[in-house]
């Protein structure tokens, strides 16, 4: 099989090397152990680092193969990953999957076997190969799962659930490409990232756009990778926002790693009644936040959010 593992790459050196290391250890591991063989490729932007990764990079693997392209220094994580999913289609090979990585994630030994069981699950259920979402937990703790996939529990609310790991690979709402095995069927049909979204969003999208077209999106069975949950949950992020002035809020909401656009362009693609609402709530959250605050508690949105 052959495999185009896909990551973009910003300054994090010793994190960008660890994943590598990982991956390539599990790809031996598979290899020695199963019937059939990866033949796998690794292509990297390298958005723009002054912290030496590529160097590391070549340096620690001089026989793999991996491809590292030279970003803008602007493309943030959904135009990074964009790059090096074309250039690795671009390249004349008929991959038969894409493995979207997420640098700051170490896989398990076990991820291929999980990746490839949720695939064949998802084949069996739906007839056609999709999309695999390998489960993460935060590093040292395989309880507590940090991505994966989620579940809505209310489209309208917007209110989701991160699914847990039961033994068996389930179909999930919403997948994460911080381990995404992604068949190529699924790209020949509806192609890469859409190049509307500068940083967020772009894995949920692809995952709804994938089940639309008919193609399933399954998580493991089990927890195959390690990688720490380091954002702000939505109530923290909140009450940031409330201790800011308006002109930090604005520069909040329109920065590339926290933009309001990336989340909007989301909801109005994949559910298009919210929207209206969602840009009014928006408005409301940038400039009275202490009023959204106390919507989305009345909403039950963040049951536990308080002024």
């Amino acid at each position: 099989m052959k495999i185009a593992a896909i990551l973009t790459v910003f300054n994090r050196r010793h994190k960008t090397v660890s994943c590598l290391q990982h991956l390539l250890k599990a790809s031996d591991d598979y290899n020695r152990s199963a019937d059939d063989h990866i033949d796998l490729s690794v292509f990297i932007t390298d958005d723009g680092c002054t912290d030496g990764t590529s160097e590391a990079v070549k340096s620690e693997f001089p026989t793999a193969d991996i491809h590292i392209i030279e970003g803008t220094g602007s493309l943030f994580w959904a135009g990074g990953m964009r790059l090096a999913w074309q250039t690795a289609i671009d390249c004349g090979i008929s991959w038969d999957y894409f493995l979207l990585l997420n640098d700051d994630t170490n896989v398990f030994s076990n991820v291929f076997q999980e990746l490839f069981g949720a695939d064949s699950h998802g084949f069996r259920q739906k007839g056609c190969h999709g999309l695999s979402s390998g489960v993460t937990c935060q590093p040292g703790n395989p309880d507590e799962v940090t991505y994966g996939g989620f579940n809505f529990a209310s489209k309208a609310k917007g209110r989701r659930v991160i699914v847990q790991p039961t033994g068996k690979p389930q179909p999930v709402d919403l997948v994460h490409a911080n381990i995404l095995l992604v068949h190529h069927s699924v790209v020949e049909s509806i192609g890469v990232f859409y190049a509307g979204y500068k940083h967020s969003s772009a894995d949920f999208d692809y995952g709804m756009l994938a089940r639309r077209h008919g193609f399933p999106t399954m998580v493991t069975a089990n927890v195959c990778g390690e990688c720490e949950c380091d954002h702000d949950t939505d109530k923290e992020e909140i009450h940031k926002l409330m201790e800011m002035s308006l002109a930090e809020r604005k520069r909040h909401v329109t920065s590339p790693t926290r933009s309001d656009r990336d989340y909007l362009t989301f909801v109005r693609r994949n559910l298009p009644l919210r929207y209206p609402l969602a840009v009014i709530l928006r408005s409301v959250r940038l400039y009275l936040p202490s009023l959204y605050c106390h919507i989305t508690r009345l909403r039950g949105v963040y049951k536990q959010l308080s002024h």
